[in-house]
């Protein structure tokens, strides 16, 4: 799983839930710039992100789609921004 985010308060594992699932996590900071591989898999369809893409915007109303997202309206999740 890749994450590209920055988080405005630490993030919680529930570790209870995930005990005896046999789970490896790796963390770090990495470029987020730098994902390629990761985005040729989702070009090819290898990757789905349909589940994680709330909401989508055309680049001329890119301003709308940061706002929604910074202020947690309408049940968003991820925003597209289509180029």
């Amino acid at each position: 799983m890749t994450i590209v985010a920055l988080y405005d308060e630490p993030q919680v594992l529930p570790l209870p839930d995930m005990y005896g699932k046999n789970l490896i996590f790796k963390t770090g900071g990495v470029d987020g710039c730098d994902c390629e591989k990761t985005l040729q898999l989702i070009a090819q369809g290898k990757i789905n992100t349909e589940p994680l893409i709330t909401h989508t915007y055309p680049l001329s109303k890119i301003a709308q789609g940061y706002d929604l997202f910074e202020n947690k309206r309408d049940g968003v999740i991820k925003v597209a921004i289509e180029c």
